[in-house]
C-alpha cells in the first residue's frame, strides 16, 4: 500500500510539471519533427525567461486529430491545406497583427500565395516554403547503368526495384501519383483518386519502404538510391556529406508547392507568449539561424536566398513550365485518399 501511495505521489509530481503548472512561464508548441533549431529555442527561452515544451509529429494528418480532440498546445505549425481545414472549423485565434514587430519581414508574395487558404492572412504566419522533387544517387545510378529520372512517372520504372522509397504522408504520396497522371494535387474526383491508388499499388513491389522524416537519412546512408523528397531535406543531404553523389530534380509535369505556417490555437492558455514566439521567428537573425538549420526556403525577405536555395545542389533541374499548385483542403474527398492509402498499405 505504501508503495502504491508513493507511486501516486510520483504521478502527481509529474503531472504538476505540465504546461500549465511549470514554475517558469511556459509555451507549448506542436511542430513537425526537426523543424526548429535548438539554438532558436534556447535564445527565445533566455530572452523571455520562459520554457518551451515541444511535441512533434510527422504529418499534418497525424496532428489533425490531436488538435481536434482538445490539446494543451498554444501554437502549432501546419501546412497550408491543414490550416485551411482547421480554420474553417474555428480552431485558430484571429491574429492581432499590431502585436507583431517583425511581421513586415515576411515575403509579400508568400502572403499572397497563402491568401488562397487564409484570406486576409488572418490566422497564419508563414514560416518556410518549398517544393517536392526527386533525389537520386547519381554515382549509384551510373554504376548500375540505371536511367536518370526526369518525369514523375519514372518512379514506376522496374529498374528501381528495392531501391525506391516513397512517402507515408498521404497527401505527399498521392501528389506524386497525381502529378504523374497530370491531375490536380487537390483533386476531389473519385475516379482520379482511385486511378492514383491503382498506380500506387502497381508501384508497391518496387518500394523498399514508406517513410517521412527518415527518407533523407536512409538516402544519405546509402540504404536506398531514389525517392521523392521535399526541398529542405535534399539540402540536409547535401550539407551532411552528400554533395558529390546526390542530385535533385523537380520533374516535368505539374508541381506542388507548400507553405508551412504558425497559428495560435483558440484554446491556448498563453496567447501573449505565443505572439512573442511567432514574432521572434520573423526576426532577421532568428530567421537566418533557422534557415541554415532547416534548409527550406525562408519566407523572410531579410534572409539572403542565395545562401539557402537549391542552386548549390549538383545536377539541380527544375521544370516549372506546366505551372505550380498550392496544396488545398479537399474537404470530404479526403475519405477517398484515406481509403486508397489503407488499401495500399494492406495490399
Amino acid at each position: 500500500m505504501k508503495k502504491f501511495l508513493l507511486f501516486i505521489s510520483f504521478l502527481l509530481i509529474v503531472f504538476a510539471t505540465s504546461c500549465s503548472n511549470n514554475k517558469k512561464q511556459s509555451l507549448c508548441i506542436y511542430n513537425f519533427g526537426d523543424y526548429i533549431s535548438d539554438e532558436t529555442i534556447a535564445l527565445f527561452e533566455k530572452e523571455n525567461d520562459c520554457k518551451i515544451i515541444q511535441d512533434v509529429f510527422e504529418s499534418n494528418e497525424e496532428a489533425q486529430p490531436v488538435i481536434e480532440n482538445g490539446s494543451k498546445y498554444d501554437v502549432v505549425c501546419l501546412s497550408e491545406y491543414m490550416i485551411e481545414r482547421l480554420k474553417n472549423k474555428n480552431y485558430f485565434e484571429e491574429l492581432d497583427k499590431s502585436k507583431f514587430q517583425y511581421y513586415s519581414n515576411i515575403d509579400k508574395e508568400v502572403l499572397k500565395i497563402m491568401e488562397a487558404c487564409d484570406p486576409g492572412n488572418k490566422y497564419a504566419v508563414p514560416y518556410f516554403r518549398g517544393d517536392e522533387g526527386i533525389v537520386y544517387n547519381k554515382t549509384e545510378l551510373d554504376k548500375r547503368g540505371l536511367p536518370i529520372p526526369r518525369k514523375w512517372s519514372d518512379l514506376w520504372n522496374d529498374a528501381y526495384k528495392g531501391e525506391l522509397l516513397m512517402q507515408s504522408s498521404i497527401r505527399d504520396l498521392y501528389t506524386v501519383a497525381q502529378c504523374a497522371n497530370g491531375y490536380s494535387m487537390n483533386s476531389r474526383e473519385k475516379d482520379e483518386i482511385e486511378k492514383c491508388t491503382e498506380d500506387l499499388i502497381r508501384q508497391k513491389p518496387l518500394v523498399q519502404a514508406y517513410l517521412t522524416d527518415q527518407i533523407k537519412d536512409k538516402i544519405l546512408h546509402g540504404e536506398a538510391i531514389i525517392a521523392p523528397i521535399l526541398s529542405g531535406d535534399i539540402q540536409y543531404i547535401y550539407e551532411n556529406g552528400g554533395k558529390d553523389e546526390y542530385w535533385y530534380i523537380v520533374p516535368e509535369g505539374l508541381k506542388g508547392i507548400f507553405v508551412d505556417c504558425w497559428c495560435i490555437l483558440k484554446s491556448s492558455t498563453n496567447k501573449d507568449l505565443g505572439y512573442k514566439f511567432i514574432d521572434f521567428l520573423c526576426r532577421e537573425d532568428i530567421a537566418k539561424i533557422n534557415a541554415e538549420y532547416i534548409g527550406y526556403e525562408s519566407v523572410n525577405v531579410t534572409t539572403p536566398d542565395e545562401d539557402f536555395l537549391l542552386m548549390k545542389i549538383n545536377g539541380t533541374y527544375a521544370d516549372y513550365s506546366n505551372g505550380v499548385e498550392l496544396e488545398r483542403d479537399i474537404g470530404d474527398a479526403i475519405e477517398y485518399y484515406v481509403k486508397g492509402y489503407n488499401e495500399l498499405i494492406s495490399y
